[in-house]
């Protein structure tokens, strides 16, 4: 018995079976297809790249999850988690950003690592992404285009009726407007959306009291040091009677706002205000024009600019213009993909209105360039898909390939007739395996018997 400790795979590391590759490759082939309709150049990235390189597109959010090390060459490197921030790399790094409108499609490995803590716990830390990035294209043409041509991927891989889960960022921030809080408070509110729309908004009231947000008596809105009281009664000898108006304010309106900022600290009222709002906003979703139309009456019932909702109208224009039919997307106002992350449109590729998990997603992230070290934002968008859950679902078989033929002696003196069937077989463009030793039959389609003259006997293989 061996004392050999057996090396056995890590934990949520796929191994992959012929039938399953091949399957793989078609479907991958009839998507890649369907992209290079619409003028998608493929690009190839490294697997490795530098740790910063993911960790300046999605911050803390992925930093757990890189299999991250530190390369020969001094770098601190990653197996990459993602395609988005390589690609939007490379156009950078060619000189490509300025030549207008860049549009390229990737397939391969991603690597994620994950415990189960993570939503995704039980999944797989390696898996196959197919997607597409478009650079300079300004929404909302640019967001039509990519709704589209996501749900043509789907298309050609026979995944119908998919269906797009649609929502803006902008949107989000612009209704938060009207409250005059800090950005910290806004990307707070703006980043909980997920938690509101799960009805988790007393989780995110105690969060907000933790952050100094909401007033609380173990955790003050500003330093006690500095109270909002006595810098409004320095600002207002300085300014005049609190009754005066100045300009379009009050001068108690000036002062307010002013003690605000030098406190660092947001009026609780405003905030708590805000969260309501925002927690009733994020839970409408459906259909698309009504959504749209039922946040536009929430908004109007808060004395909230529209405004935000036009941007959303303006993508489903687009997508309308592009050919997708309303009943191929949903709208969901506390869409949560990344919002950090992305600026514009983001949405979920799903394959029904039931289906509670995502074959993939994407939007807009305009500020992408910025983030990477170029000087400027660069309008920027993008989807890809969880290949391997596209996969699982999609109407792609592989069958026509013909299982191989095992070519066998007849005995020892045999064996260069054998090699030689084996040899000829190949040049005629069939698959064919010598026999070397207890072969599993199921694995071929027939055997083939040769004796030493080169006469051969042929019987199927099960």
């Amino acid at each position: 018995m061996s004392t050999i400790r057996p090396v056995r795979r890590l934990p949520n590391m796929p191994d992959r079976s012929e039938r399953e590759i091949r399957v793989t490759e078609e479907a991958a082939r009839k998507c890649i297809d369907a992209l290079s309709l619409r003028g998608y150049a493929r690009l190839e990235t490294p697997s490795i790249e530098e740790s910063e390189l993911f960790l300046r597109k999605s911050g803390g959010e992925l930093s757990s999850r890189l299999y991250e090390f530190d390369e020969p060459g001094g770098a601190r490197a990653s197996l990459r988690p993602e395609f988005t921030a390589s690609v939007v790399r490379h156009v950078i790094e060619s000189g490509e950003i300025s030549g207008g409108a860049r549009r390229y499609q990737y397939f391969g490995p991603v690597f994620r690592y994950a415990t189960p803590e993570h939503k995704d716990g039980g999944n797989s830390r390696q898996f196959n992404q197919l997607g597409a990035e478009l650079t300079g294209a300004p929404a909302p043409r640019g967001d039509g285009e990519i709704i589209a041509m996501a749900l043509e991927g789907m298309d050609a891989l026979g995944v119908s009726p998919s269906l797009i889960v649609l929502g803006h960022v902008g949107l989000l921030w612009q209704a938060l407007d009207k409250y005059q809080l800090s950005e910290r408070a806004r990307l707070f509110l703006v980043t909980s959306v997920g938690a509101l729309r799960a009805g988790d908004i007393d989780a995110v009231r105690a969060q907000a009291v933790k952050l100094g947000f909401l007033d609380d008596e173990e955790s003050p809105v500003a330093d006690k040091s500095l109270r909002r009281d006595d810098v409004e009664a320095v600002l207002a000898q300085s300014i005049g009677p609190l009754g005066a108006n100045v300009g379009s304010r009050t001068a108690r309106e000036i002062v307010s706002r002013l003690a605000r900022k030098l406190t660092f600290a947001d009026d609780p009222a405003l905030f708590e205000s805000a969260l309501s709002m925002l927690a009733e906003l994020v839970t409408i979703e459906g259909a698309a024009w009504k959504a749209l139309a039922d946040g536009r009456k929430l908004a109007a019932a808060n004395g909230i600019d529209e405004s935000g909702f036009n941007l959303l109208e303006d993508v489903l224009g687009a997508a309308a213009d592009e050919g997708v039919a309303d009943n191929r997307i949903s709208v969901r106002l506390g869409q949560a993909r990344g919002v950090a992350y992305y600026t514009g449109m983001v949405f979920d590729i799903v394959q029904d209105a039931a289906s509670e998990s995502t074959l993939g997603g994407g939007g807009r992230y305009d500020g992408l360039t910025r983030a990477l070290g170029l000087d400027r934002d660069v309008p920027a968008l993008g989807f890809a898909y969880n290949f391997d859950a596209v996969v699982s679902v999609a109407s792609v078989t592989k069958t026509d390939e013909a299982l191989p033929a095992l070519v066998r002696p007849a005995n020892e003196s045999a064996w260069k007739a054998a090699v030689a069937e084996a040899a000829q077989l190949r040049q005629q463009g069939r698959a064919a395996a010598l026999a070397a030793n207890g072969e599993d039959l199921a694995l071929f389609s027939e055997v083939i018997t040769v004796s030493a003259d080169g006469s051969t006997k042929t019987e199927p293989a099960r």
